[in-house]
């Protein structure tokens, strides 16, 4: 693959289809990676498009950045990690092992006069923020690692924030779906929002906040508690 078809989302190929009896909760994931990709597509065309435009800086604001390279590099690894994804789904689909709803995630715990919050036992560590000006592309290697000891939620969480997606930038249908799939798997939807918050509050703070549209000159607010679970509704549902 050439450098400029490695920077391309668009050449990435097609991941494997699952069959028609696919179990019932893989088959509703399965069915939202598979839009993740399509938007992830038709995302990059647009970007390029509206690279030389007047209002790219709000339409990168949720990358944390108005660098196109960084910006090709990170739907790049956001479409991987789908496929990826995608395949890892398609491999359960044929043992007809379906999913199963993640453990309640108890709220993180507060040292009382510490600064630094402890995880509750057993839980894995989240990943910190990445610089928004900065990012390369994983190795096949690395996104297999992934794949194995990562939560469906929690490689969800990691295709939308390379995707740049902000739930304002999905019909209310999609976002909540992608919402529900992020908590019933193992993802942290507080995750989500607090790096979406630091890329747009770096941003805003950075040399091409003039360029923003004004109506989005603070920062959506911080989720208000972390997720702790599914609700009932939805598990009733299932």
């Amino acid at each position: 693959m050439s450098a400029a078809q490695a920077l391309d989302p668009t050449t990435e190929p097609d991941p494997p289809r699952a069959g028609a009896n696919t179990p019932t909760r893989l088959s509703r994931v399965l069915s939202l990676v598979r839009r993740l990709i399509d938007y992830g597509r038709q995302l990059a065309s647009t970007v390029q498009q509206r690279a030389t435009t007047p209002d790219f800086a709000f339409f990168a604001r949720p990358f944390g950045t108005v660098d196109l390279g960084v910006i090709l590099t990170r739907i790049t690894n956001g479409l991987r990690r789908a496929a990826a994804l995608e395949a890892r789904l398609c491999q359960r689909a044929a043992r007809g092992k379906d999913l199963t709803v993640a453990p309640i995630r108890l709220p993180t715990i507060r040292v009382p006069g510490g600064t630094r919050p402890v995880a509750p036992p057993g839980a894995q560590p989240e990943p910190q923020p990445e610089d928004p000006h900065f990012a390369r592309l994983l190795t096949e290697e690395e996104i297999a690692e992934e794949m194995r000891r990562r939560p469906i939620g929690a490689v969800i969480v990691d295709i939308c924030l390379d995707l740049g997606i902000a739930p304002g930038d999905l019909d209310r249908a999609f976002w909540d779906e992608i919402n529900l799939a992020i908590i019933l798997y193992g993802g942290s939807a507080d995750r989500f929002f607090n790096d979406l918050h630091k890329r747009l509050w770096d941003f805003c703070s950075g040399d091409h906040a003039d360029d923003a549209d004004p109506g989005w000159s603070e920062p959506p607010p911080r989720s208000p508690a972390p997720a702790t679970g599914p609700p009932p509704e939805a598990l009733a549902a299932d």
